[in-house]
């Protein structure tokens, strides 16, 4: 393996935890930068540690070396835990591939990921496994590997855990970290299982993220859909697409009645949401921008539902459209 700079200390961190225990090895056939700044080979991921578990349940914990590795230097790298069969003796293709999917992202796009995170993938995670509720996945630290500081810098071990699109609309409502330590009994080592069902609505991550929601609010600042669209002409209408309403109905409570602008984004003008005491609308450059009392607020969330049609709401009328 092409040990450089950062990836010595990986190699280190792993010695400490792992020891002198067996590992499998997935590289690169050419290294992405091997020796300068301009990109040679095709896979950012020049290695990746993939270790065989038993305890506390059976499953392969992968490690990427790439972020670490010079030219990048971003100080983290990602590592994903997957079900381990017992038929098995290679980790899945799936995992490898999407460990390289998520550091690809960052090199080429430049946007970094931090503890906390979340991403929602618009195809299947694994292309085999059309059908798997889990489409989307929060960055957490790596619950054995976590944070190490080392002689060549510090280095961060974000954990990819695969969570459900009404897991992930449960997170922001909150955020990543109070939804992953609800689901943690649940998932021991967060291990990203892309068979299991949504654990959203277990009584006790429910609780726990209604409980923390209402405590803390939503962390979420943004939203995107595909479906949005606004109108001015006779009050005020928001148009969104159905299977939007879960996502806005959970997050606009948790947001706005906290003091903090909720900003809507889609193929048309964005629609910032605002906190204040009387409802109000004016355009601001190019954005439309809402002031959304407490009680219109909570009143979206209680009566708008994932069914198309217009539901009225005091001043604002909320179209959903299939």
């Amino acid at each position: 393996m092409l040990n450089l700079d950062g990836w010595n200390a990986i190699d280190g961190v792993l010695k400490e935890h792992y020891g002198d225990a067996a590992r499998l090895e997935w590289d690169a056939p050419v290294p992405y930068r091997p020796a300068g700044p301009m990109p040679v080979g095709r896979f950012v991921t020049n290695t990746i540690a993939i270790y065989p578990r038993d305890e506390p349940v059976p499953h392969w914990h992968l490690v990427g070396y790439a972020l670490t590795a010079p030219f990048e230097e971003r100080g983290y790298e990602f590592t994903l835990r997957v079900p381990r069969r017992p038929e098995e003796t290679e980790a899945p293709n799936w995992a490898l591939a999407h460990l390289e999917h998520l550091a690809l992202y960052v090199v080429k796009s430049g946007n970094d990921f931090q503890v906390g995170h979340y991403i929602e993938f618009p195809d299947p995670i694994d292309p085999e496994r059309p059908d798997s509720d889990v489409r989307a996945g929060g960055l957490v630290l790596d619950p054995e590997l976590g944070r190490a500081r080392t002689d060549l810098g510090d280095v961060t071990f974000l954990q990819f855990v695969g969570l459900t699109t009404d897991e992930l609309h449960a997170a922001q409502s909150w955020h990543v970290d109070g939804l992953v330590e609800a689901m943690a009994p649940h998932l021991p080592m967060l291990v990203t299982d892309l068979g299991r069902m949504s654990l959203a609505d277990l009584p006790d991550v429910a609780w726990a993220v209604r409980e923390g929601s209402a405590r803390e609010g939503a962390g979420t600042g943004f939203l995107f859909f595909q479906r949005l669209a606004a109108d001015t002409s006779d009050g005020v209408t928001l148009e969104i697409g159905v299977q939007h309403v879960s996502q806005f109905t959970k997050v606009l409570p948790a947001r706005v009645p906290h003091g903090n602008p909720l900003i809507l984004r889609g193929p048309g003008e964005p629609v910032v949401l605002l906190p204040g005491r009387d409802f109000r609308h004016a355009r601001n450059g190019d954005a439309l921008e809402i002031t959304m009392p407490d009680g219109v607020c909570r009143a979206v969330a209680d009566t708008v539902r994932p069914q198309p049609g217009s539901y009225l709401v005091g001043p604002l009328t909320v179209n959903v459209v299939a």
